[in-house]
């Protein structure tokens, strides 16, 4: 082709149109290079053993004074954030909820209960506890009361172990409650949004409309920060009741 014939349309514009799509890869390119560029860990909690854990968590007591909250909603959030916590596996709450009624029992509510349970299900440790305020209504508020039974000859540290012998049989054989937490988080509350800033941090896309506000427009999302919350004082204060026996 000579410098005096033109271009036919369908080439030009087929030129175009290839320009245009490679300036919309590019600008896919930067634009992916920039969410990653501002991506950051959540923080994460760890349990205080040496090797990996059973636990199971049964369904939660309403005593909130409202007959809407789930009690089962709220437990499966629950189970879900334990199942984050390093060290630690989780039972499906379904399958507590199953031994549950084949052993008759409506609620765990005395430490031969959590023995009945924990035994079926053979589990290491088991969470109980009561939704004490329940309003999925912005600022959402949320209050739980958490304890955690244990078995002491499962879940002993090496130094533990070694005391095992001078220990009765019924102290042994017997589930003990461990560690205990509680609280009500009101969004209302700046130290509640603080802390809920802290945890979303890492848990929501850069360039979500919503941004960390997403957990107190979605009652499920903030029962989870939450349980992470309480699941933060529960391991703390076992870290602590393990210490105290290493130190005995």
């Amino acid at each position: 082709m000579t410098s005096t014939q033109s271009i036919s349309p369908r080439r030009r514009h087929g030129r175009v149109a290839g320009s245009l799509l490679l300036s919309c890869l590019m600008l896919g390119i930067l634009s992916a290079c920039q969410t990653s560029q501002n991506l950051q860990q959540p923080t994460r909690l760890a349990a205080p053993y040496s090797w990996t854990t059973l636990w199971a968590v049964a369904p939660l007591v309403n005593e909130s004074g409202t007959s809407a909250a789930n009690t089962i909603q709220i437990t499966d959030c629950l189970t879900e954030e334990l199942q984050q916590v390093k060290g630690i596996n989780t039972v499906p709450v379904t399958r507590t909820l199953t031994v549950m009624n084949k052993l008759r029992m409506r609620a765990v509510t005395t430490p031969e209960d959590a023995k009945t349970l924990m035994d079926t299900l053979g589990v290491d440790g088991l969470i109980v506890g009561t939704v004490t305020a329940w309003d999925p209504y912005k600022p959402p508020t949320l209050g739980l009361a958490l304890q955690l039974f244990t078995h002491d000859d499962r879940l002993n540290s090496p130094r533990t172990d070694s005391l095992s012998d001078q220990s009765t049989t019924t102290s042994r054989a017997g589930p003990s409650a461990a560690a205990q937490a509680a609280g009500i988080f009101d969004a209302s509350d700046h130290a509640t949004l603080q802390s809920l800033a802290m945890f979303a941090t890492g848990r929501t896309h850069p360039s979500s409309v919503y941004g960390t506000d997403i957990y107190l427009m979605k009652m499920d999302l903030y029962t989870k920060f939450v349980a992470h919350q309480l699941l933060e004082g529960l391991l703390r204060n076992e870290q602590q009741r393990l210490a105290a026996v290493n130190d005995y």
